[in-house]
Order: structure tokens, then C-alpha cells, then sequence
């Protein structure tokens, strides 16, 4: 299996009780290393951010052939609160017209890619013809990107439109519960799983955290179930990492439930740990054995 990720690169400055740390955020980040821990034969993550932040980027990208894409400046969120209240949050995010447009040297190299997925963040991060052109390809889209703009520093959610005009390109889409219901209009799952699907859409991911996740995939329906984890260190990152998993999965089981319970497991081991998942393929197997044992 060979892999392309695609999307931008976010600057995340987070203060806790006065303390900044940088983090970086972006789909490419965590769905690339999740691929490469999980044993993908090639992954190659595509990423846009500003080129004053290109060591750092690669810093973060330790072991993978990242190619960059031009951009003026990388997405910059601004997080602040309180240890002892961290639900209650002052935030602010900072956002550049950085298109990732169909050039021809791009299209070029992404054919040697047989699974390519794309991870907008906004509306405008990726044209509507990239994935158009990309489209006689195993493609996929993880999160709320199409719908998503920047209002005087919010991310708000508009135009469900954007989306609904790539689901014919795609393959797999990934959204959580909340953003189903808002791509779709409807308040179940499953009517709105269906009617992304009947706009053209082949198979539909939506994951609802502790209640596991729903594949629709074709005609066919699978509820999955979620797994405890031991400690939760981080949730950053669990649904991208849910995504990785599951294309990973393609390649590995033909049972859409077995691809399902692997996505899940990997999801839940990557809230054990801060950062990207680093586990390897045969630690989430161990790791499934043991609840097949127990009759999860």
C-alpha cells in the first residue's frame, strides 16, 4: 500500500496557567505517522505551511519523505485556560489563503499512490479540482474541512454544499457524529450516513467517540464497538489516527468489521499517549487478541 497525505500544517500555541508550549496540529501529522508505525510500505506526506517553519515541520515528520507545498504562512491557533478548569477556554485562530491547487507536477506524483487522502482544515485549503483529478483514485477525506471557515478568529461551520460536491470522488469520508448531522441536515446516524451516501458518496465513516463508530460501507451496515483505554494522556488527534488505521485495515482483513476493530483499537492506544501513534502493527494485534478473549 502506498499513501499520499495531503493538507496543512497548523502552529498550535497553547498556554496552560501562563506556561506556552508549540504544538503542531494538521491531519498530515497524525494520519502519516500513525501510517508509518503501522507498517505502510510507503507514506508520503504533502503539506502546506509557511516556509519559515519548514525545519520545524520536518523536525516533527522525523522518518518520512515530507514533500512541501507553497503556502504564505502556516495556520496559527492561539489556546489559553486554566489546569483547573480546562473546559473553559479563551481561543483564537489565525488562517491564510494557502490553496493546494492541481498542479501538474503535483498530479505527476501522486500517481505512483494508490490510497490518497486529503485533510483540509478550511474550506479553502483544497481545490475543488484537485479532487476532481484525483478521482480514479482510492480516495479519501478525514473531518470537517469543506465546511469550515474562519470568522474573526472561530472556526465556524457553513455551506455543507462544499462537501456534498466531492462525494463522488470519494471513496472513504470520515466525519464525527456532530459534523454528520451538520453535513447532512438529519439527527441519526444512519439517515444521515444514508443520505451522504445518496449524494454520491461510496462508503461512510462516523465515529462517536466512547460509542464506538458506524461503517456504512455500500449497501451495508456495521456498528462498532469502542475500547477502553488504560489512561488517557491525550485526545488530540484520535479521530485522524481512527482514519489512518482503518485505510491501514483495508489492506490487512477483507471484513469491514475486522477493519472497523482495528481502526478502534489503534484509535483508543493513541489516547494512551501524547502526540502522533507510534505503536506498531503487532502491539494493536496483541492488543485485539486479548479482547477477543474476554468476548468484547
Amino acid at each position: 500500500m502506498k499513501v499520499a497525505v495531503l493538507g496543512p500544517i497548523a502552529k498550535d500555541y497553547v498556554t496552560i496557567d501562563g506556561r506556552r508550549s508549540i504544538q503542531i496540529g494538521g491531519i498530515p501529522y497524525y494520519v502519516a505517522l500513525a501510517l508509518q508505525a503501522l507498517g505502510t510500505e510507503e507514506v508520503a506526506p504533502y503539506v502546506s505551511c509557511g516556509p519559515e517553519d519548514r525545519n520545524w515541520v520536518q523536525d516533527n515528520f522525523s522518518g518520512l519523505n515530507l514533500k512541501f507545498l507553497s503556502a504564505r504562512k502556516t495556520i496559527e491557533s492561539y489556546i489559553s485556560y486554566s489546569a483547573s478548569d480546562p473546559d473553559t477556554r479563551d481561543s483564537n485562530i489565525k488562517s491564510y489563503p494557502n490553496t493546494i491547487e492541481a498542479e501538474t507536477r503535483l498530479l505527476q506524483e501522486l500517481e505512483k499512490f494508490d490510497h490518497i487522502i486529503l485533510g483540509p482544515l478550511f474550506h479553502d485549503d483544497i481545490s475543488f479540482e484537485l479532487f476532481e483529478r484525483l478521482k480514479h483514485k482510492l480516495l479519501a477525506m478525514d473531518n470537517f474541512g469543506l465546511f469550515t471557515y474562519n470568522e474573526n478568529g472561530r472556526m465556524i461551520r457553513k455551506n455543507p454544499e462544499n462537501l456534498h460536491r466531492v462525494l463522488p470522488f470519494l471513496n472513504y469520508l470520515f466525519l464525527d457524529k456532530s459534523e454528520a448531522f451538520f453535513a447532512s441536515g438529519y439527527e441519526n446516524i444512519k439517515e444521515a450516513g444514508r443520505f451522504l451516501q445518496a449524494k454520491g458518496l461510496a462508503n461512510m465513516i462516523i465515529t462517536e467517540g466512547s460509542q464506538g463508530s458506524h461503517l456504512f460501507v455500500g449497501p451495508d451496515y456495521y456498528k462498532i464497538p469502542s475500547f477502553p483505554p488504560r489512561q488517557i494522556a491525550d485526545t488530540t488527534g484520535a479521530g485522524d489516527t481512527y482514519m489512518a488505521a482503518f485505510i491501514r485495515a483495508t489492506e490487512l482483513f477483507d471484513d469491514p468489521d475486522e477493519q472497523g476493530r482495528f481502526a478502534a483499537m489503534v484509535a483508543t492506544m493513541s489516547l494512551e499517549n501524547k502526540g502522533a501513534f507510534r505503536e506498531n502493527l503487532e502491539k494493536v494485534l496483541e492488543r485485539l487478541g486479548q479482547m477477543r478473549g474476554l468476548n468484547f
